[in-house]
């Protein structure tokens, strides 16, 4: 898509990103001029770049055009860069295959931070075809959610239906438009199976409610899923609340929570490390079936306390969850 041009056999003009095996393009002497004493520039260049880049285009459209009517959709798609590159999405309106570029499938647990975490989302291996989407047999959605703010529960629902994820980047007049669901438009509601309690975690950086249930129950319109081995956040403008079921107990959900950033836009990795390790014992702690053992698994290591080695004490907790007092015994 780069390109280089040529004067009277001199070089005149090279686009930002050409390559050598790129256009080589060799301008007419009696429509086009070199600036002189150096004729190291066109006289108008502005406008004779916009004239070469017209010809370009008018030229890749011949091309693109041949492509279409001899290739096979699923390969004709293929060449989505250079229709994008050259302003011509508007061919693919037509063609019965979606180019993978277009839609994206996720394939791991959503968090709110793809720089921070990694990206859990993925374009298909192969384009998707026309029928397959209009006989509803792959479902296509559309999200605008920050998973931080307004919560996962959106991208949970649709990594359990494997939907399709549109990136919005072909033409308005694709067909593909029709078909899109736009999950950020519809009312979702969460029911909670056989919530337990709630508690209120506080770490470094992270400090978050908490529901303990079974599983729970994304509706969106008339579908719904049944998770029961995943955790989700709300969302901080959603109540800041995390839904644990009982089968997701993780600390992989502070990844939604927080991006762990600092003002100054650096990562904090240590902090992340300690409150995934506090979540997770917290966790722990909440599950456990003998009081005893929660309390074990709250407290901290003592090894750098050696006047406290083989002491025993008792430690009575108040009715917030405080401790009202330690005794040694």
């Amino acid at each position: 898509t780069g390109y280089e041009v040529y004067l009277q056999g001199l070089p005149i003009y090279k686009s930002h990103s050409y390559r050598s095996d790129e256009h080589v393009i060799h301008l007419d002497s009696s429509r086009f001029y070199a600036r002189l004493p150096d004729r190291d520039k066109l006289i108008d260049q502005s406008e004779a770049v916009l004239l070469i880049l017209g010809a370009l285009q008018s030229e890749a459209e011949k091309c693109l055009k041949l492509f279409k009517k001899t290739l096979s959709a699923q390969d004709f798609v293929n060449y989505f860069e250079t229709l994008k590159h050259w302003d011509l999405l508007s061919l693919l309106n037509d063609v019965d295959a979606v180019p993978t570029e277009a839609i994206t499938v996720i394939t791991s647990y959503p968090v709110c931070s793809n720089e921070a975490y990694g990206n859990f989302e993925e374009h298909p291996g192969k384009p998707v075809s026309r029928s397959a989407i209009e006989n509803r047999q792959v479902e296509v959605v559309d999200i605008d959610d920050d998973i931080q703010y307004d919560g996962a529960a959106r991208y949970m629902f649709a990594w359990m239906r494997d939907s399709l994820v549109y990136q919005g980047n072909l033409d308005e007049g694709h067909w593909i438009n029709l078909y899109v669901r736009t999950l950020s438009k519809e009312e979702v509601t969460v029911e909670h199976v056989n919530e337990s309690h709630y508690a209120h975690f506080e770490g470094s950086w992270v400090y978050v409610g908490v529901t303990f249930c079974d599983a729970y129950r994304i509706k969106i319109g008339i579908d719904v899923v049944e998770i029961n081995n995943h955790a989700f956040f709300e969302g901080l403008d959603n109540g800041n609340v995390v839904i644990m079921p009982k089968g997701g107990l993780s600390d992989a959900v502070i990844e939604q929570v927080a991006t762990f950033k600092s003002e100054y836009d650096e990562y904090q990795e240590s902090t992340h490390d300690d409150d995934c390790g506090k979540f997770f014992s917290f966790l722990v702690a909440n599950t456990a079936k003998d009081p005893a053992d929660a309390v074990r698994q709250l407290l901290p290591e003592f090894t750098g306390c050696p006047s406290l080695f083989g002491k025993s004490f008792v430690v009575t907790i108040d009715d917030v969850g405080k401790v009202a007092s330690t005794t040694a015994v």
